[in-house]
């Protein structure tokens, strides 16, 4: 399943009660980037958060098991080297997204996003 948020300012997704909530029984990783800033990473099972990151922070993944996420973000180069500042470099969101596709298998395919997707509306709640 994938959840896309309309209102991407707010990064709802990334929230942690919502990511509680919505790995209950299951394991959710979610990417939330605000244009042309930052881009955020997350890793929840069974209603907990294990693994967070902020790609702002230049840090690794952190958390109680942040050894997921930090192999493929490291893969990928999500975490810019010294050297690195003088290359042309993907932005974070789509850096964000190649690790998840290789780390967790997830993958949109074209098609299924020709048209209207399907959408449902879920009120906002306090958290």
């Amino acid at each position: 399943m994938y959840l896309v948020d309309a209102s991407p300012q707010e990064g709802v997704g990334s929230r942690e009660s919502v990511l509680v909530r919505l790995s209950s029984g299951c394991e959710v990783v979610a990417a939330w980037t605000l244009v042309n800033s930052t881009t955020r990473l997350a890793h929840a099972r069974d209603g907990q958060v294990v693994a967070r990151c902020d790609a702002w922070s230049y840090e690794p993944v952190s958390g109680i098991a942040p050894q997921r996420l930090n192999p493929v973000l490291e893969q990928v180069g999500f975490f810019p080297g010294e050297t690195d500042e003088e290359e042309e470099c993907p932005s974070s969101a789509a850096l964000a997204l190649e690790a998840l596709e290789q780390g967790f298998g997830l993958a949109v395919d074209a098609e299924a996003v020709r048209g209207p997707l399907p959408t449902v509306m879920v009120p906002a709640t306090a958290g």
